[in-house]
């Protein structure tokens, strides 16, 4: 098996692209919730992406190229929202508790909310890498057995 990384990279960023917008718009209060499963389904979308664009390739390669790109829109997907959290979030908290004179507080909720971040940039990765390896594999068998 051998994937196409320049496919699955571009595949990948166009993914990227979409997470970034859909991160963006995110964090408008009333769309918000709405928007924020479309994260998920842009990393399956991205999965079937690879195939799309590698053409007819095996399952196990369409799962492969499609984890590779899947985990490129998820880490981008989680960054942008991860720091869009930390400056509309931690900034205004840890703020908030240095003028209550409380620099313990602060320097505990800006550690935290960082590592929340981080930990949230490495599971939206791996989600969004086994997401991908669905749509890949699965838009794949479907386009394996349309011939």
């Amino acid at each position: 098996m051998n994937i196409n990384q320049s496919v699955a990279i571009k595949a990948g960023l166009i993914g990227a692209a979409v997470g970034l917008v859909v991160a963006l718009l995110g964090r408008i209060p009333l769309i918000g919730c709405i928007i924020a499963p479309l994260g998920w389904i842009v990393a399956v979308a991205t999965g079937a992406l690879y195939v799309y664009f590698a053409g007819r390739v095996p399952t196990v390669e369409g799962a492969v190229g499609g984890a590779v790109s899947g985990g490129i829109a998820g880490l981008v997907n989680a960054l942008v929202g991860g720091v869009l959290s930390l400056l509309f979030g931690a900034v205004r908290a840890t703020g908030s508790a240095l003028s209550q004179g409380e620099v313990g507080g602060a320097a505990l909720g800006a550690g935290i909310g960082l590592a929340a971040v981080i930990l949230g940039i490495v599971v939206g990765a791996i989600v969004g890498a086994i997401l991908g390896a669905i749509g890949g594999a699965v838009y794949a068998a479907i386009k394996g057995q349309a011939k």
